[in-house]
């Protein structure tokens, strides 16, 4: 990991992790646009705190979500998931926005590919 991963990675995933998992949080981030919150709180509904934890981190590893929690992400939608993104993107400096812009694309889709594959049950 890059020096950037080791400096933004931490505050990032702790940021986000408590974006996902604390109802209300995303409302108190980003109340200068109350319907990219309120879209990221239903949203949040979706995933599982381990599997929230997992998809951030791996924006900034080179580690990717586990079947299981791309399932959980996959099932929020794209929508949700260019939401994440963006508040993402919000919050790095504007030299890695394409950083994180394609690392979200890598991961949606690793996701779906990975769901795509997976036996119905």
């Amino acid at each position: 990991m890059g020096s950037f991963g080791k400096n933004i990675s931490s505050t990032l995933f702790l940021f986000i992790g408590i974006l996902i998992i604390t109802p209300g949080f995303a409302i108190r981030t980003n109340e200068e646009n109350p319907e990219l919150s309120q879209h990221l709180e239903e949203c949040h509904k979706k995933v599982t705190k381990r599997c929230a934890i997992e998809i951030s981190n791996s924006i900034y590893t080179n580690k990717t979500p586990s079947e299981y929690c791309c399932q959980k992400h996959i099932t929020t939608g794209k929508a949700c998931h260019d939401d994440f993104i963006k508040l993402f993107i919000s919050k790095v400096p504007k030299e890695k926005v394409t950083f994180v812009a394609a690392k979200g694309d890598q991961i949606w889709n690793h996701c779906a590919a990975i769901i795509a594959l997976a036996p119905v049950a």
